[in-house]
């Protein structure tokens, strides 16, 4: 059964809407931070309080989110605090921050979705322990990983999906370097594989080989193969830096490739090499929606918490951290 709520953490009954926390909710460092407001609030939740690492800061973004959303936002000292005063937390804060935004979650028994990766590869095993207390809790996490939910796009183009893909290929422009862009983009590519193809939590990779292991690299191609499943998946990351949008950004399975293309007020289309394009919704909408809809489904007493599918989530969630930390350590 979930974790008890701290005495402190309200409690919002059913119907009314699921108070959001954010820790981290500037655009420093080009955080999601207002676009994950704004979603949740679009998606009947409701953000009330926000904190960060800089008071300044934090105090500017709580004015300037209050004005987005057109209701009052409190500023909290800490994590720590904001999880008590909210239903769940959203940790879009960098990745150091990461670890203190599990912990405040798990210390006031409130499910949390966190900005990927969900750790950097020297935190692999504190981790793989969050992880396996929000499991062993039957506490919702997740991580914003936002790529499978463009595979809509694939199907209205191409109809039935490779199962599994021979490969999977992505390119994607982060705006730093070296590998920092490794570590911010590798995620997105991981979960697309799990969203193709059932893994089981033994699954590894090998023939891992960079292009390009430089401080300062601006490309860089990360190749390695996922093993362990019904069949191996060979990966390609094309990664070539773009410090500013709009970011170039496609995937590829079994050399099938659907370039996306943002339109005015970011609509979002996949358009393959014949010309032919589908219009999709955008993922962090549906990645928001869906999380918005776990959260609901927990406050209503009428329907029955699916720990199954919360403890599958953070399954996945830690073979993806192994995956991520055995392609970064690779010699």
């Amino acid at each position: 059964m979930p974790a008890p709520r701290s005495p402190e953490a309200p409690r919002a009954g059913p119907g009314e809407a699921r108070r959001i926390g954010i820790v981290g909710a500037g655009r420093t460092r080009q955080g999601l931070g207002p676009y994950l407001a704004d979603w949740f609030e679009r998606h009947g939740c409701r953000v009330t309080a926000i904190s960060g690492r800089d008071p300044g800061r934090t105090a500017a973004a709580g004015v300037a989110i209050a004005e987005r959303l057109r209701h009052p936002v409190e500023v909290c000292a800490d994590a720590q605090e904001l999880a008590t005063r909210v239903d769940a937390l959203v940790v879009a804060c960098p990745v150091p921050g990461h670890l203190d935004g599990l912990d405040a979650a798990l210390a006031a028994g409130v499910p949390c979705l966190c900005e990927k990766p969900l750790v950097g590869p020297a935190a692999l095993d504190a981790g793989l322990a969050r992880v396996a207390a929000f499991r062993s809790r039957g506490l919702l996490l997740a991580e914003n990983c936002q790529w499978p939910f463009a595979l809509a796009a694939w199907d209205e183009l191409f109809g039935a999906r490779p199962s599994p893909p021979r490969e999977v290929a992505m390119g994607l422009s982060p705006s730093g370097t070296g590998p920092g862009m490794v570590e911010d983009s590798l995620s997105h590519v991981l979960s697309l594989v799990q969203a193709l193809a059932p893994l089981p939590p033994e699954a590894r990779v090998e023939q891992v080989r960079h292009s390009d292991r430089g401080a300062h690299a601006e490309r860089n191609d990360v190749r390695f193969r996922i093993v362990g499943g019904a069949e191996p998946i060979d990966v390609v990351l094309h990664l070539a830096r773009c410090p500013s949008p709009p970011r170039p950004a496609w995937f590829a399975l079994d050399g099938r490739r659907l370039d996306r293309e943002i339109g005015p007020a970011y609509a979002i289309a996949f358009r393959a090499a014949d010309g032919r394009a589908a219009k999709v919704r955008d993922p962090l909408d549906l990645l928001v929606y869906r999380f918005a809809a776990d959260l609901a489904a927990e406050a209503d007493p009428s329907r029955a918490q699916d720990l199954d599918a919360t403890r599958a989530q953070a399954d996945a969630i830690a073979l993806r951290l192994r995956l991520f930390a055995a392609v970064l350590d690779a010699r």
